[in-house]
């Protein structure tokens, strides 16, 4: 029996505690779950994180060790601003160009796993300047960094996140201060890892460049593996029905000329601040998505921001500059963000936080290095936004001449959702698979007696009352044991809540001796009064199911 009481707000956590999780399997199917029922994290010895779930799939962390031929090591100097920008190296500030041609092969150095390619953050720029010529310069409207806390893998959250391992290269040798890729500007880190063992800080500025700082040592190449999870809605969420200059008063203000400039341009698109917000997102993102490459630049004025905005010729950087200074002409709080491969924007979304928008933007070919083992990631909501069709066929898109990724059940591009998919699912197909992915992630191989005849099972829990908060952790604890009183180890164990009907609270699996735990949230809708805690198993090929109540 459970009582549920009012709390705060906490959102539903369930952390797996597999203790015996020395090795696991690399991307093997989880039988019968989905990532939100596992809540996307496996521990392992000690508590710590040993694989995370996506999609239905085991994902351990990324290998250790010296640098390898297909990785990019980040560096201390910074590049020099102009154009696209350099591999390992964060631009100060951006500097727009005229080759607006179609660019050759792209070389993108994975650090995520899931994948992001070809979105990981490196530079992101959220001011805009006037160069001494007066062409309008993108750069960090307040540098200035503050301490990025390890928040430890129990932080809680009161939305819903997704999970990444981080592996890259650190160089020190130019510098005690190296830029960090992240995947969201709220990314969190949860665990890290240095090799050789080193003393680091973590670091961000107000535009959300992440930084590595070495406190102690000599100055050389260190890895770091790390946890990071981001808020779901980073990567695709409904634009709410606002005034799209609710948050003007927290961008760094325009240089007079090119706000002069960016509010002609909107006009010119139908747009003028305090418009609803989707009607300006949806037209800004409708056009810079149709800009088309050219060989040939558009005609100069001397107004480089209009010449490319109207001009409607560039590659992914063009896009996202124009878009960038439209928008905070707006009163939308835009970043223009860069990586050696590809340049995207953010908007701030008054109550819901940032936004990635890609706007499109061609080469010949994608190279992804060092990520032919990782899935893919896919948003779990799409923004409702225009997509014409050669927007759809870029290769930010995964589509076209994509290389050194890989193959995934079906072709759905990176940034969409899988068709008739809810967030943490897998393809129909797959998840009927039953393979022995618990069993050797405990470290348990079924033998062949046990598999010839499955035997009944006992489940026991340590508590017959809980008193809990409705919003609150609760830890619920108890035992799997044989017929002859010996633990069942390795046992998938469901924990629910049922009145008239039953609530998915959590799943975990049974440890050493039969011993299960795992720490659920009571949902934040549920009524207040008394309900019944079930724990059950739906058994193996060795058990049979089994309830306790």
């Amino acid at each position: 029996m459970i009582s549920a009481t009012r709390s705060l707000p906490w959102a539903l956590l369930l952390l797996a505690s597999l203790v015996r999780a020395d090795t696991p399997v690399l991307h093997e199917y989880v039988p019968n779950a989905d990532e939100d029922e596992l809540a996307a994290l496996v521990r392992g010895r000690g508590g710590q994180p040993a694989a995370i779930v996506y999609r239905g799939e085991l994902v351990e962390p990324p290998p250790g060790g010296p640098r390898r031929r297909d990785e990019q090591p980040m560096r201390a100097d910074p590049g020099d601003g102009q154009g696209r920008e350099e591999p390992g190296r964060r631009s100060p500030a951006f500097r727009p160009d005229r080759v607006t041609a179609l660019e050759g092969t792209l070389g993108y150095f994975s650090v995520f796993s899931p994948t992001i390619a070809p979105f990981k953050r490196v530079t992101a720029l959220d001011a805009v300047v006037e160069a001494d010529d007066g062409t309008p310069v993108l750069g960090v409207a307040n540098p200035r960094t503050a301490p990025l806390p390890v928040v430890g893998l129990d932080s809680p959250t009161d939305e819903p996140r997704d999970r990444f391992w981080g592996s890259v290269v650190l160089d020190f040798r130019s510098g005690r201060r190296v830029p960090l890729p992240s995947v969201a500007p709220q990314s969190r880190v949860l665990s890290l890892h240095t090799e050789p063992e080193t003393q680091l800080r973590l670091e961000k500025d107000a535009a959300d460049n992440f930084f590595a700082v070495l406190e102690a040592g000599p100055r050389v190449e260190v890895r770091l593996t790390f946890l990071m999870d981001a808020p779901r809605r980073y990567f695709g969420m409904a634009l709410p029905e606002v005034s799209s200059d609710a948050l003007a008063g927290t961008i760094f203000p325009l240089p007079a000329a090119t706000r002069r400039d960016a509010l002609t341009f909107a006009a010119e698109l139908g747009l003028r601040p305090g418009d609803d917000l989707s009607k300006v997102i949806e037209t800004l993102t409708r056009h810079f998505r149709s800009f088309v490459e050219s060989d040939e630049p558009p005609p100069s004025t001397g107004r480089i921001f209009l010449d490319l905005a109207r001009g409607m010729r560039g590659v992914c950087r063009h896009r996202a500059y124009g878009f960038v200074i439209t928008a905070q002409a707006l009163g939308i709080p835009a970043r223009f963000v860069q990586n050696e491969a590809h340049a995207f924007v953010e908007v701030r979304i008054v109550g819901r936080g940032w936004l990635r928008i890609d706007l499109g933007g061609a080469a010949e070919a994608l190279e992804a290095h060092g990520a032919e083992d990782r899935p893919v990631y896919r948003p779990a909501q799409r923004t409702p936004l225009p997509r014409p069709p050669a927007y759809r066929e870029s290769y930010s898109q995964l589509r076209g001449d994509v290389r050194g990724l890989r193959s995934e059940p079906d072709d759905t591009p990176a940034g969409d959702p899988a068709p008739g998919a809810a967030a943490g699912s897998q393809p129909r197909g797959e998840r009927q698979r039953r393979p022995r992915a618990l069993d050797t992630l405990l470290g348990q191989e079924p033998t062949q007696s046990q598999t010839q005849a499955a035997r009944p099972v006992r489940l026991r829990l340590d508590h017959e009352r809980y008193d809990a908060h409705r919003g609150q952790p609760m830890l619920v604890t108890g035992r799997a044991t044989d017929p002859d009183g010996r633990g069942a180890v390795g046992l998938r164990i469901e924990v629910l809540l049922r009145d008239e009907s039953e609530r998915l609270l959590g799943v975990t699996a049974t440890e050493e001796g039969g011993l299960f735990r795992a720490t659920v949230g009571l949902p934040l809708d549920l009524p207040v009064g008394d309900y019944r805690l079930v724990v059950r198993t739906p058994g193996d090929g060795r058990y049979l199911p089994a309830t306790a109540r």
